[in-house]
């Protein structure tokens, strides 16, 4: 079963997809079997799919109502490789997720 990643963006929908796309690439590299998924909490005013992870570009999420661990990604807009941003996010699906 695939480990679901939700990237949660505000209104720019090009960001937020540009995003999910590197996630992709790199889960890939990595060899972790992930589904990356998108959520304009801007447009939709609903909860994001159900995910085992959700990847936020701005506050609109806790843990508590996601119910799944929320990470704040912010710094991967200025720097897609942000090594410190996907250390944090490589250390929680590895703590999840069963290879």
């Amino acid at each position: 079963m695939k480990y679901k990643v939700c990237v949660v963006g505000g209104h720019c929908s090009n960001r937020v997809m540009i995003v999910a796309e590197q996630l992709t690439e790199f889960f890939e590299k990595h060899g972790l079997d992930c589904q990356v998924v998108t959520h304009l909490a801007a447009g939709e005013y609903s909860f994001p799919p159900r995910s085992n992870l959700i990847l936020q570009l701005l506050p609109a999420f806790a843990e508590a109502e996601a119910g799944c661990p929320v990470i704040n990604i912010k710094p991967l807009i200025g720097d897609p490789m942000h090594p410190a941003t996907l250390e944090k996010i490589l250390k929680q699906i590895r703590a999840d997720y069963i290879m």
